[in-house]
């Protein structure tokens, strides 16, 4: 597959998947792993928790956490490696701040509200109950999320090929 195939692959797949299920982390999680074989389910899995800005606390939007994750998967020295080296964690801490200066450049933002006000025109707070029923009322939320969705999983998806 060339590079564009793989990214066309992985923002497809991570789109239907915020489609189908309306869960942005795991969304980005399911289209790398339509490409990239070290994403472990168990992470997929968990990565449910990190929806609506890190636990619906309307933080860290779920694609740049799972993000982080992945690039951290690709990238950090295995523990017990780092602890007899620790000069082994200073390549992952240098990725994942490459990664969080590579989004911030092309998604403008790392927080969920500010996505929303994008997207919405307005934030919602999932910690206020009448903004989580006024944000379950909008009319396809989920397709409207899809684009933030697939835009990083590609940029993701490029980080990860590089090396």
């Amino acid at each position: 597959m060339t590079k564009e195939e793989i990214l066309d692959l992985v923002g497809r797949t991570a789109r239907e998947a915020q489609i189908r299920d309306d869960v942005c982390s795991r969304s980005l999680l399911v289209g790398l792993k339509a490409y990239f074989d070290f994403i472990p389910d168990e992470l997929i899995k968990a990565s449910l928790s990190l929806c609506g800005g890190a636990g619906a606390s309307s933080g860290s939007c779920g694609t740049y956490t799972c993000g982080l994750l992945a690039i951290g998967l690709k990238y950090n020295a295995p523990l017990d490696e780092e602890l007899k080296n620790p000069e082994l964690q200073g390549a992952g801490v240098s990725k994942f701040m490459e990664y969080r200066d590579r989004y911030l450049k092309e998604m403008g933002t790392t927080l969920c509200p500010e996505f929303q006000k994008k997207v919405f025109g307005r934030t919602y707070i999932f910690t206020n109950p009448a903004d989580c029923e006024e944000y379950w009322k909008v009319a396809d939320h989920n397709v409207k999320c899809a684009d933030v969705v697939e835009k990083a999983a590609r940029l993701t998806a490029e980080m990860l090929l590089e090396d």
